[in-house]
């Protein structure tokens, strides 16, 4: 009980301590360290009439500025639901042609390795130069018809399917400071 009773006395001598001693300035953070000013800051007159109508002006701009981005609001959420809809609906024909593209590509690369393991064969061993010239021009004709053929292929399949454009979300207003 006793030691409760001098710590208390100890905590309020401590207390009477702090409050009775000043703050001495040069132990202040904030002080300035040089002997520059603050750029004086404009401010406005209770009855500055002019800065105060602005004011109600701007806040009355600005309520009708968020009803419209309220009702923009609403209106991107309809137009995202419909993007995602199309998206939807445009995945499969994204795959179709992907996959159409991939057998146009792998059709043309089989007719390219036939070629050309045709050529390999035509020149294997001990040949005339009237053979490999011969053999040349078959791989020749054989990667035109080729070439030619994928052309036709992907000419027939046509551009990709087109993504719809996304929606472009409304910004909302910047509130007006008070003078």
């Amino acid at each position: 009980m006793i030691r409760t009773i001098s710590k208390g006395a100890a905590a309020a001598t401590l207390g009477l301590a702090l409050v009775l001693t000043g703050v001495n300035g040069a132990n202040a953070v904030d002080a300035p360290s040089t002997s520059e000013t603050p750029a004086p800051v404009a401010k406005v007159a209770k009855k500055d009439k002019a800065a105060i109508d602005a004011y109600k002006l701007a806040k009355a701009d600005y309520q009708v500025a968020i009803t419209a981005f309220k009702a923009a609001k609403q209106e991107f959420e309809v137009q995202k639901a419909a993007h995602k809809l199309a998206m939807d609906e445009l995945k499969p024909a994204l795959t179709a042609y992907a996959s159409a593209k991939k057998v146009i590509g792998q059709t043309f690369s089989s007719a390219m390795q036939a070629a050309k393991a045709t050529f390999d064969m035509a020149v294997a061993g001990e040949v005339t130069a009237e053979q490999k010239l011969a053999a040349k021009s078959a791989f020749e004709q054989a990667r035109t018809t080729a070439t030619a053929a994928r052309t036709a292929a992907l000419s027939a399949l046509g551009t990709a399917p087109v993504k719809p454009a996304a929606p472009v979300k409304p910004t909302k207003p910047v509130k007006p400071s008070r003078p």
